[in-house]
């Protein structure tokens, strides 16, 4: 950034700052382009922030004496989140643009004039162009100046504040009459293209920490952007055409989804483990070797006791002989939203399948040692013979094969746990396996609510991503059906060894006369479990023994999808939306996130930034109730066709009106406007919305610079 005094500025401030960067909110709402500007404005004086900060603490001590207390939210006492919450900020500019103050009309011309001069020998590419922010006292109430000239273009522009008007109160075809008139062009000639944003629900994460994000009580920014070419500023509901602009935070401690998302974070540091134990043959300290990152916020568990209730458990209905229900708990016929899956997610869990339940537990230790010593604990409870734990029949870990082999009491079960302890890799993988299959068949059985099993089975796999899109898919699925009902298994290429710890062995999955003896078992050595080495308690390379290649690959896809499900869930909960309506959205976002294009490469990706953003096309039909309301601002370009340049003035031109509810600058701008925004708060409790306009007039003529002589 530079800085410099300039002799003529207003004596509050001591300096103008000039400095390139991304253009701030309130030029780019004119130029529809984040691109660089060199940005010139006065630097307004830390009180004007101060106070604010003031006014916001004393607020806070008006509630807390009206509540008798302080309370500080405890995300781990609420499961749901406020997706209705909108935000209380009455702007659009952003929080880091209090601090720019405007200069005075005379200081903004010189810095012009100066900057053209600089400009003229650039080319188009090579210019930047530049934005002042100007004190709207003067004549015409002026609020930006820009130059963005180069060698070949004089291009200037201006923006200036127009009045407060009721939108019925614009008359559109004056306005392109007058553009036309001033361009001395036909009116047909002019090009109209009108746009305006609908704030749905939540409030942005702009200027929120990673902490902040994964607590605060109410979800992204949920908008809808609409845009036409009709003359009018009222939407036309059936022909504009509407993006879904929304933001999420992946993680967040109150969402439903977050249930899924955990077990996910869990995978991805016990892959990092076992790498890292590939590595350093072994030699880790388990103890400090972290599998769930604990964020502020965050509720701990007694797993423990989690553990000894899930043993109590597994023995009632052992000795009641009733067996538990199979399948999904959170997904059946009479699932009809989202948000009653996730709901049933969290209270009852996807399956009653034990080492899925084992599994649950587990993940919620916060180092390698603490989940080792609970998985031993359980396995020799279950070697007791005590309980008869329930397996699902889609259930194919090698974990669950080796719960049902101790559940029947074997005399050497002391020597299998000795192994598995003097193996940390080997424990690790196991439980590992188990989380992988839990959270591929939930994600499946979730997202198959809105999008075929067919199309998600693939998902999972390496190659899974064919020339074939989910239309093509879908296509092909109702030709073969003949509309009716066609039900895949999802599973048959995941339950395979590729994909899995490595068996040379079938017999350990099937029964059969020829059953494993008390021997074979206890070594584990004959099923892949340990490599062939003297020492049988010698920590073994994990490349010998499991193959956990296909783990990054399904790490990368959960997070992909797992992006799908919050957007789904937080459009269900934000537009009202039913299965019907969301099938063409799941649609879209798979094809967006699930790819090579996408962006999101890595489950580690989200877990250092969270918060993700979206602008995708979405049905007329289902935001059609939001777009009768008023929208938070309308927008009207003007441009010459191309027929237009053949005559009249030999010039671009454009003008750009926006319409505002909320102020478009900060209070050190728009406190100098007449009226103020007291007056827009007042009329519109009356019933009667109006709206700030402000105009920006941008004219480019072609420079010819070559002398003829």
């Amino acid at each position: 950034m530079d800085c410099f005094s300039i002799s003529k500025q207003p004596d509050d401030h001591s300096k103008l700052c000039i400095q390139t960067q991304i253009s701030p909110s309130y030029v780019s709402i004119y130029t529809k382009s984040s691109n660089d500007v060199v940005m010139v404005y006065a630097n307004a004086k830390q009180t004007v922030s101060s106070d604010i900060n003031k006014n916001s603490y004393k607020n806070k001590e008006d509630e807390l004496d009206l509540t008798g207390s302080p309370l500080k939210l405890d995300l781990s006492l609420h499961t749901t989140l406020d997706d209705t919450m909108f935000s209380e900020e009455s702007q659009l500019w952003k929080k880091e643009e209090l601090l720019h103050a405007p200069i005075d009309l005379e200081n903004a011309r010189d810095l012009a004039n100066s900057y053209t001069q600089t400009q003229a020998t650039l080319s188009k590419e090579e210019s930047i162009p530049q934005w002042i922010l100007c004190n709207p006292n003067s004549d015409g109430k002026p609020l930006l100046l820009t130059i963005q000239s180069n060698k070949d273009e004089f291009a200037r522009g201006i923006v200036n504040y127009e009045g407060c008007y009721e939108l019925e109160e614009v008359d559109v075809d004056n306005l392109i009459k007058e553009f036309a008139d001033q361009e001395q062009i036909d009116e047909d000639l002019v090009n109209v293209l009108v746009d305006c944003k609908y704030a749905v629900a939540g409030t942005s994460y702009n200027g929120l920490n990673m902490e902040e994000q994964l607590n605060t009580p109410h979800g992204g920014l949920t908008e809808l952007h609409c845009e036409w070419n009709a003359k009018t500023l009222l939407t036309p509901f059936i022909s504009c055409k509407i993006n879904l602009e929304q933001e999420i935070t992946v993680g967040h401690l109150a969402s439903p989804c977050n249930e899924v998302w955990k077990s996910v974070c869990v995978l991805y540091h016990i892959n990092d483990l076992l790498v890292e134990m590939t590595a350093s043959g072994g030699i880790i300290d388990l103890e400090k070797a972290v599998v769930r990152n604990l964020i502020p916020g965050m509720r701990r568990y007694k797993n423990e006791k989690r553990l000894t209730d899930l043993l109590k458990e597994t023995e009632i209905y052992t000795y009641t002989a009733e067996c538990p229900a199979g399948g999904c708990l959170c997904v059946t016929e009479d699932t009809t939203t989202l948000k009653q899956c996730m709901n049933d997610l969290n209270k009852k869990g996807s399956s009653n399948d034990f080492t899925y339940k084992l599994w649950d537990v587990l993940r919620e230790c916060e180092t390698a040692e603490e989940l080792i010593t609970l998985l031993l604990k359980a396995l020799s409870f279950v070697s007791t013979g005590k309980i008869r734990p329930f397996i699902d029949v889609n259930n194919t870990s090698i974990l669950s094969k080796l719960v049902l082999k101790l559940s029947r009491g074997h005399s050497q079960t002391s020597k299998v746990l000795k192994n598995l302890r003097s193996s940390p890799p080997q424990a690790l993988s196991l439980v590992a396996q188990v989380g992988f299959e839990k959270t591929t068949w939930e994600y499946t059985r979730i997202m198959s609510l809105l999008e075929h099993s067919f199309f998600l089975a693939g998902v999972w796999n390496t190659d899974a991503r064919s020339k074939e899109t989910i239309e093509q898919i879908n296509q092909t699925i109702q030709d073969m059906t003949m509309g009716g009902d066609f039900t895949l298994n999802p599973f048959e290429n995941y339950g395979t060894t590729e994909n899995s710890i490595r068996l040379d062995s079938e017999s350990f999955c099937i029964e059969d006369n020829n059953d494993l003896t008390v021997d074979d078992f206890a070594s584990l050595k004959k099923h892949g479990l340990v490599s062939e080495k003297k020492d049988a308690n010698e920590v073994p390379l994990i490349p010998d023994e499991i193959d956990i290649s296909p783990w990054k690959n399904l790490l990368m896809r959960y997070s992909q999808v797992h992006v799908c499900l919050e957007h789904l869930f937080r459009a269900e909960t934000c537009l009202r939306a039913d299965f019907a309506q969301l099938k063409v959205m799941a649609s879209r976002l798979l094809e967006l996130y699930v790819s090579d294009k996408s962006p999101v490469k890595s489950a580690g990706q989200l877990m250092n930034d969270a918060v993700v953003k979206i602008n995708v096309p979405i049905g007329n039909n289902i935001v059609q109730d939001h777009l009768k309301k008023s929208a938070s601002w309308y927008r009207l370009e003007l441009s010459k066709t191309e027929r237009a340049m053949k005559q009249g003035l030999k010039r671009d031109c454009r003008y750009v009106y926006v319409f505002s509810q909320l102020p478009i600058f900060p209070p050190t701008v728009w406190n100098n406007i007449d009226p103020p925004s007291e007056e827009v708060v007042e009329a519109t409790t009356l019933g009667e919305i109006k709206y700030h306009c402000t105009k920006y007039t941008f004219l480019s003529n072609k420079v010819n610079r070559n002398i003829v002589l």
